[in-house]
């Protein structure tokens, strides 16, 4: 037998609406995964010492903030990774939060950090904050700041105390 008109209307309509949820559904999704993939870029680049990724990741007036403290802009900062004066074995990112303020997006997160640098590193648990910004459709990174913390149980919140 055929479905009425009315009923198959109604059908079509349903799945029409069906269809525009799934769209925007994955449009979201994947803007939300572009800016989760300029941070996950960012690591992955600085554990294998992949200088030109990050020469395109970073914005022209980068900063790198160690968690020594040791402050570099872009060129120096490339320039220690190419020479091996700063090595990062591990930097994992985690308990992310950011925050979109017109271009720019401040993202904070915790995570480990195993490494080598001169001066040295400290080791094991970080507050880490990252400052992106939208020029045109690239994302650039423009300040990273890895914070030494103690471990607590308030850290899994990020709320971590500075070592």
């Amino acid at each position: 037998p055929s479905i009425p008109s009315s009923k198959g209307g109604c059908i079509m309509k349903l799945f029409r609406m069906f269809l525009v949820s799934l769209a925007l559904s994955l449009i979201f999704a994947g803007a939300a995964l572009a800016k989760a993939d300029v941070t996950e870029l960012y690591a992955e680049a600085l554990m294998t010492g992949d200088v030109e990724s990050l020469d395109k990741l970073l914005a022209p007036n980068y900063w790198h903030v160690s968690a020594n403290g040791h402050i570099q802009d872009k060129e120096h900062f490339l320039a220690s990774l190419k020479e091996r004066k700063l090595v990062i074995d591990r930097i994992r990112l985690s308990n992310m939060r950011s925050t979109v303020m017109g271009d720019v997006t401040l993202v904070t997160a915790n995570g480990e950090l195993k490494g080598s640098a001169t001066p040295p590193l400290p080791q094991g648990l970080m507050r880490y904050t990252m400052v992106l910004n939208k020029v045109g459709k690239e994302t650039k990174i423009v300040l990273f700041q890895a914070t030494p913390v103690v471990p607590s149980q308030d850290c899994r919140d990020g709320n971590c105390a500075i070592r």
